[in-house]
């Protein structure tokens, strides 16, 4: 498969609510660069990591997932921009955020994963 059928694959799993059949998707070094100033921010290497830290921010949120949905994408060779709207839910807090992930795919697998925030503030504040 080509970088778009797997990053829409990828996609789809999310936007359906299954993160465990999108982290089938990372390779086992994928690295992930999370923004922000919150303790998860920073650099995740490995597959464990970048999954442990995507469950511990799903982990602040009341229903453990994210409504995800593609809004765009912009295509290279190896990378795929995913322009988004995910909408996180805390008891009576809700955060609607854009943002753009960039993924790079090698051999059929997420080897690397930048993510871009409209509002940082903002998802600092609600993930902090």
């Amino acid at each position: 498969m080509d970088p778009l059928e797997i990053m829409a694959e990828y996609a789809a799993a999310w936007e359906r609510g299954d993160p465990e059949a999108a982290f089938e998707f990372y390779a086992d070094d994928v690295l992930m660069l999370l923004p922000g100033r919150g303790a998860l921010a920073g650099e995740h290497r490995g597959r464990e990591a970048v999954v442990k830290t995507i469950n511990a921010l799903l982990q602040r949120t009341s229903e453990l997932t994210a409504e995800i949905e593609v809004l765009d994408r912009l295509v290279s060779e190896d990378r795929i921009a995913m322009v988004l709207r995910e909408t996180v839910v805390r008891e009576d807090q809700r955060l609607e955020l854009r943002r753009v992930n960039v993924y790079r795919v090698v051999d059929g697998r997420i080897v690397e994963i930048d993510i871009y925030e409209a509002n940082q503030y903002e998802v600092d504040a609600f993930f902090g």
